[in-house]
């Protein structure tokens, strides 16, 4: 997956999570301090808050944010549930898992509605669904469950192999079996000169929520005017970036600032693949929306993996109560 791609990054993290971050306002500027860790670097996945930021969105509504990378080293649920971020942004199963071990934290919106993980092929391999793929070689990291989901649900078995960041096996096997992201290894695959099919988890079943933000329970009684602020500013970012090249291209600059070794044209490749996932299901008509469905079947998934013991109450997991109602860009331009 993308985030092994770059772990090597992980010792820049040692320089502390504000180093990369935006720049706070200066004292009595009269805004109100708020700050949110990231799930990995900056990239074209955190985009829409940095274009918050461009745009001055933030200012509008009182707030001076604070934007942290985070990384292979950084803990997002432990970041905010110790107090040190205001906001955090992990996955749906991460924020049950937390939960389900006493981390008070919630989660108030969810950026990608239809989970991009899953695994890709070389397009000329022959295999065109999930039974193509029984008795292959799968690269995965390992704990993930949506491989264990595919197993289940689709009845097939499989050797599995640990995923260690690069892709050269995969790319000099047409057998393979490859995890990852549509927005990332399959993107280097294309440079390798490797054709893909792309089959995500989803499509077999299993798709909780990605990029979900969350607070801890704590922040967001006593704080429900600034978390909706907050959500504001960031869902109108999101509608911004994704929507209008000539922001996101002020946006991806400074993303490349943030993170030096960020390149260029794999992070416009991302802006574009990423949009189909923020803006699916219900996020066409508001971004970062989540239902109690989707939550509940994640609850049963897990349960069912083994990955949580019964009894987790999915209600518990979320809340929408400040979440605006913003919805996506009706026009999706190519990217520039």
């Amino acid at each position: 997956m993308k985030r092994l791609l770059t772990a090597a990054l992980g010792g820049l993290l040692a320089l502390g999570l504000a180093a990369c971050g935006t720049s706070p306002a200066p004292a009595g500027s009269g805004a109100a301090p708020v700050s949110v860790v990231l799930g990995w670097y900056p990239t074209a996945e955190s985009g829409g808050f940095y274009a918050a930021e461009e745009q001055g969105l933030f200012a509008q509504q009182g707030l001076d944010v604070d934007i942290r990378p985070g990384g292979p080293q950084v803990s997002q649920t432990q970041v905010v549930a110790s107090g040190r971020a205001d906001f955090g942004l992990s996955d749906a199963t991460t924020v049950a898992n937390a939960k389900a071990t006493g981390i008070p934290i919630v989660a108030v919106a969810a950026l990608f509605q239809e989970n991009p993980v899953g695994v890709m092929v070389h397009a000329d391999s022959g295999a065109q669904d999930w039974k193509d793929l029984a008795g292959r070689t799968w690269y995965v990291q390992t704990g993930q469950l949506g491989q264990e989901w595919v197993k289940r649900s689709q009845g097939i078995d499989f050797t599995t192999a640990a995923y260690n960041g690069s892709i050269a096996t995969f790319v000099h096997d047409t057998a393979a079996v490859q995890q990852g992201w549509p927005t990332n290894e399959a993107y280097t695959a294309q440079k390798e000169g490797v054709q893909t099919r792309f089959l995500s988890y989803a499509s077999a079943g299993y798709n909780p929520y990605n990029d979900v933000i969350f607070t801890t329970e704590d922040f967001l009684r006593d704080n429900p005017e600034k978390v909706r602020s907050f959500l504001d500013a960031t869902m109108r970012g999101w509608s911004a970036y994704m929507s209008d090249t000539a922001l996101a291209e002020r946006v991806n600059a400074t993303l490349q600032q943030e993170n030096p070794q960020l390149d260029a044209a794999a992070n416009w490749f991302a802006w574009d693949a990423q949009r189909q996932f923020l803006t699916a299901g219900d996020g066409a008509t508001a971004l970062g929306s989540m239902t109690p469905a989707r939550w509940s079947t994640l609850v049963d998934q897990m349960t069912q993996l083994g990955a949580l013991q019964p009894g987790l109450d999915p209600a518990s997991l979320y809340d929408t109560s400040a979440l605006p109602t913003v919805p996506a860009p009706t026009t999706l331009p190519p990217a520039p």
